[in-house]
Order: structure tokens, then C-alpha cells, then sequence
């Protein structure tokens, strides 16, 4: 499926009509211009477990110069996930848990074309988690542990853009989520205002 994906991902960037030169001017014009900019978010694993996520990024242009912005980040897992919770040393509970991520940093692009470029954005986040039954940090009058903390949240990859106002972001990303794998693919549709 995923394969699939990427193909006809591929397939639409290469046949799409572009402007035979790209215009750096314009393009920094439009970046100075449409300074705020909102995307739905989309990362999911793919290694051990499909760990995934639904958020909402919003974007501001600090210089449209060097084509660098500001991001703030909210993620949340839309389920419960069955995870070990360790109480004493060697004594764990299986909890459903939901895992939340409040992130800022710093977003660079680097124009390819009029409507493809490449992106990193690098920041620093927190992870708070929720057990589903558990009250205070404890379940059945055992004090669980909360694997909770600060986290690097790093996306790379590619964007395309559709129309003005319309793009779409695909790539890796990787945040420290404490209970599954990091390393994710992510996707995101949004749009500059």
C-alpha cells in the first residue's frame, strides 16, 4: 500500500507542469507576503508497531529572505495503545494508553523548482501520557511509572506545492515518543494564508 503511495506520489510531482526556471524572487516575494501557514499532520511508524499520530502545525515566515520559520506542533495518538508500565523493579502492568506532543522549533526550505522544495525542521517538545483507568499515577494501588519528558522533534523531506495555497509535505520524521519506535514517515496537507 504504502509503495503504491509513493509511486503515484512520484508520478505527479515528475508529470505536473513547472515553470522552466525557477524564480528565487518570487518565490522569497511570496514567502514575505503569506507569512503564516497551517498544516494537518499525519506521522506513523513503520517498523515494529505503526505507531500514529494526528496533528496540527502552524508556521510563521520569520524571514522570507533565507525562507525560515517558526513552528508550534501539537500531536496526539487518535487510540488507545496496549503498553508495559513498570511499578516496582521487576512488576508491569499492560495500560491502554494515549500519548500527546506540544513542540516548537525552527523550519528552513530550500526551493527546488516553483513548486517543489526541501524542507528540515528541528525543535524541542514535551510528551505527556495518559493510562486509561489510572488516576494520579496509579492503578489498582500501585504507583505507575510515567514515561513522560522532553523530546527532539526532527522532519525532513519534501514539499509540493498544488495551487498558491495548497501543499503537501512527505519525509521522515523522528520524535522520542518513550514507548514505541521513533523513526516515522510523515505526511501533512495544508496550506499558506
Amino acid at each position: 500500500m504504502h509503495k503504491k503511495f509513493f509511486v503515484l506520489l512520484s508520478i505527479l510531482i515528475i508529470t505536473s507542469p513547472a515553470n522552466a526556471q525557477f524564480d528565487r524572487g518570487g518565490a522569497m516575494t511570496y514567502e514575505k507576503s503569506h507569512k503564516h501557514s497551517a498544516y494537518f499532520e499525519m506521522p506513523f511508524g513503520v517498523r515494529d508497531d505503526g505507531d500514529l499520530s494526528l496533528g496540527i502545525t502552524y508556521r510563521y515566515s520569520v524571514n522570507g529572505d533565507k525562507f525560515l520559520g517558526a513552528f508550534g506542533s501539537f500531536y496526539g495518538r487518535p487510540y488507545k495503545k496496549a503498553v508495559l508500565v513498570k511499578s516496582e523493579p521487576h512488576y508491569f502492568f499492560q495500560l491502554k494508553e494515549y500519548r500527546f506532543i506540544i513542540a516548537t522549533g525552527l523550519d528552513k526550505k530550500w526551493w527546488i523548482n516553483n513548486r517543489l522544495d526541501a524542507f528540515l525542521s528541528a525543535g524541542l517538545g514535551i510528551t505527556f501520557v495518559d493510562y486509561s483507568g489510572t488516576g494520579e499515577g496509579v492503578w489498582e494501588g500501585h504507583k505507575i511509572e510515567k514515561k513522560e519528558g522532553l523530546t527532539p522533534l526532527i522532519n525532513a523531506g519534501l514539499s509540493y506545492k498544488f495551487s498558491r495555497f495548497v501543499f503537501l509535505r512527505t519525509g521522515y520524521q523522528y520524535v522520542d515518543n518513550k514507548t514505541s519506535a521513533g523513526h516515522r514517515i510523515y505526511l501533512a496537507l495544508g496550506g499558506q494564508l
